[in-house]
């Protein structure tokens, strides 16, 4: 009799496993959930402490890249087809841990980065991740506070006043390092005469403001926010 029912709970098990990665005790259906939902694996997750995004079917994620937005901080690691679970930062109430792709100090800003990893050092198309608790090495776990998770990561490259320098409705002020790329938000600060408006338009090195009316040079002066996405 022992030996029977030694043999039932075996193969109960067996079952139980075996359904649970098929995906019976999934909580990615319609629903609230407390921090945390348990997605399947739409590739191998090689490590733990991972940024993820969404895969290419529903309730599926996969390792994020640099330039990919983030969904989450998959907090397991296993094969394609396993339930993992997966930390929201955005609606968590505490911190998550990180694998950091390079050198990490305390209190850095903190970016997706290649293979789920975070960076302080933002690249083309990055995304926020949140803020460093402690330092960490490359390689190693780094805690993080979620804030401003999933945000575009863009940069001021530059801000001040410009004088205007012609009598016309346009002048040019040399900025070096600032691209056609940039963005540049202006308004005008002083001395306008008629002028109501102001336009600003990057080139490389330089950025053009064109009023509606010609400046006053030496007495017009323009306010800009010279703004990169990193």
């Amino acid at each position: 009799m022992k030996k029977i029912i030694h043999s039932f709970v075996e193969s109960a098990c067996g079952f139980f496993a075996k359904t649970a990665r098929a995906g019976i005790f999934g909580n990615i259906a319609a629903g609230t959930h407390a921090g945390s939902v348990t997605m399947t694996a739409g590739a191998d997750i090689d490590g733990a402490n991972l940024v993820v995004k969404h895969g290419i079917r529903e309730g599926e994620i996969l390792v994020a890249g640099a330039s990919d937005k983030p969904f989450g901080v998959c907090t397991d690691e296993g094969e394609k087809g396993e339930l993992l679970a997966v930390a929201l930062p955005g609606c968590a109430e505490s911190t998550f841990m990180c694998v950091a792709a390079g050198a990490i100090q305390a209190g850095s800003d903190l970016y997706t980065s290649a293979n789920g990893k975070v960076s302080a050092v933002p690249s083309d198309g990055s995304y926020k991740v949140g803020v460093a608790m402690c330092s960490a090495s490359s390689g190693g776990i780094v805690e993080v506070d979620p804030a401003g998770f999933g945000d575009r990561a863009y940069g001021v490259l530059a801000c001040g006043i410009h004088t205007w320098d012609t009598s016309t409705t346009s002048s040019t002020m040399p900025a070096t390092g600032v691209s056609a790329e940039d963005v540049v938000v202006a308004s005008i600060a002083s001395g306008a005469g008629s002028a109501k408006t102001v336009s600003a338009v990057p080139g490389e090195d330089s950025v053009v403001f064109n009023l509606d009316a010609a400046g006053t040079s030496g007495t017009t002066k323009i306010a800009y926010v010279i703004i990169r996405k990193n």
